[in-house]
């Protein structure tokens, strides 16, 4: 694994996400965290000019994750039409296991079959771009894989296009399904408190007993994706599942596939992939967290794991990375905020349901951390019970950079790298004063 090294000239910083082997393809992915609106047009423009423009594109849309397929694809349709795509382009796939309650002249259940149809194959073979919908990702992987293993002729095509150079896309359930190691369910609590399951095969699985793990489609080479990063907290589940590579009390892989590096897109937002220049860029309203566990390491208190030394970095719309060379680029007019923080109080808030605002994980570590003078590390408690929680501590590194572009009456844009984070279990004892009266 390469050093973390670090060089700061002409707002360029180098991080090093540790190596990864390269893929033959020549093609584009954009994997969305969810909640993708209409009106982004960042995330949209750049996903039609990458299938050959508003004219020429022609896209094959896959609903096989969602509980309502027909309704999915046409309100994808109707958006791509909106943007200047030709109605005659937009094809849908139909491979689906739900019914849509919204149709009465078809049964989509019956599509659960349709990833061995070589027609549609042959159908997604001749588009320029693949969409994925969102919904449930299990339901994708069992209707595009087969039981021995096999890709059904559906996904064989989905390889090819990215392949040859087309764009691969998704959203939600769509975006879980672009890396090799897949997460199929379950919260952050849950992850922390009872671990990885890998062997659940009902439809549904318990968001409280674990984080599901499983195999995904493998598109992405370079990590694991998780998706509806910020708005569900998932930094727990994204964290455990990466650790679960690890030996416990080393810094050693087991033999897990899956690497080191973890990628926790946020709403909104889309993490957009060029396999040919081996180079990520963000687009978006929120942004993508980069965990590296290279030089992480776990063991366990009392059945709870204690995770350490997991460097995290931020990237918001136009800050790009490129896998090959290791620098992270600032999108244009971003600052750095050494020097010119714009916050300097001590960070002590938990946040609770008498606060008049609710912090989250992004606003620890941009708001607090990187554009604050007055700490160099913050904590915050997630309670597990009424005795037993999760302390997130976040601090500087020596090699800790942040920058930041402050656009008139609007939030800040970050970027943010070299930040360390650790989760500890800790025992929590709470004394009332009792005074009397």
């Amino acid at each position: 694994m390469r050093s973390l090294n670090f060089f700061l000239e002409a707002s360029v910083f180098l991080l090093s996400f540790g190596s990864v082997s390269q893929t033959l393809s020549q093609g584009n992915l954009v994997i969305v965290g969810g909640g993708l609106e209409a009106n982004n047009k960042s995330v949209y423009l750049q996903l039609i000019s990458l299938a050959g423009g508003a004219e020429n594109a022609t896209f094959a849309v896959i609903p096989s994750a969602s509980g309502a397929p027909m309704q999915s694809y046409v309100y994808f349709r109707d958006i791509l039409i909106s943007y200047g795509l030709k109605p005659e382009n937009i094809n849908l796939i139909p491979v689906a296991m739900v019914d849509d309650d919204s149709t009465t002249n078809m049964n989509e259940s019956e599509w659960k079959n349709n990833g061995n149809n070589s027609r549609l194959a042959e159908l997604v073979r001749k588009c320029s771009a693949v969409w994925f919908t969102g919904g449930d990702q299990m339901r994708t992987m069992k209707m595009l894989i087969r039981s021995d293993g096999s890709n059904t002729p559906v996904l064989e095509a989905v390889w090819e296009v990215y392949h040859s150079g087309g764009v691969i896309g998704g959203s939600s359930a769509g975006a879980a399904i672009m890396s090799e190691v897949m997460i199929g369910g379950g919260t952050s609590i849950a992850a922390l408190s009872h671990g990885i399951i890998t062997n659940y095969s009902g439809d549904d699985f318990p968001e409280g007993q674990g984080v599901l793990v499983t195999k995904g489609l493998g598109l992405f080479p370079h990590g694991l994706v998780d998706q509806h990063f910020n708005a569900r907290a998932r930094i727990g589940r994204l964290v455990m599942t990466l650790m679960g590579n690890k030996k416990e009390g080393s810094q050693e892989f087991g033999d897990k596939k899956g690497g080191s590096l973890g990628f926790g897109i946020d709403e909104n937002t889309a993490l957009i992939y060029n396999s040919k220049q081996d180079r990520m860029i963000v687009a978006g309203a929120a942004g993508v967290t980069i965990l590296n566990t290279a030089n992480a390491r776990i063991f366990y208190a009392q059945n709870l794991p204690v995770i350490e030394n997991i460097s995290l970095s931020y990237l918001e719309e136009g800050d790009s990375y490129d896998f090959t060379t290791g620098i992270v680029m600032p999108a244009e007019g971003k600052q750095s905020t050494k020097g010119k923080e714009h916050h300097k109080d001590h960070y002590y808030s938990q946040d609770g349901i008498l606060s008049g605002y609710q912090t989250s994980f992004r606003d620890l570590y941009s708001i607090h951390l990187a554009d604050n003078k007055a700490t160099d590390t913050i904590q915050n408690i997630s309670l597990i019970n009424n005795t037993t929680g999760f302390l997130i501590t976040l601090r500087k590194t020596s090699l800790f950079e942040g920058y930041c572009t402050i656009a008139p009456n609007e939030e800040n844009h970050y970027t943010v790298t070299n930040i360390m984070l650790d989760i500890t279990p800790v025992h929590i004892s709470v004394t009332p004063m009792n005074n009397k009266y």
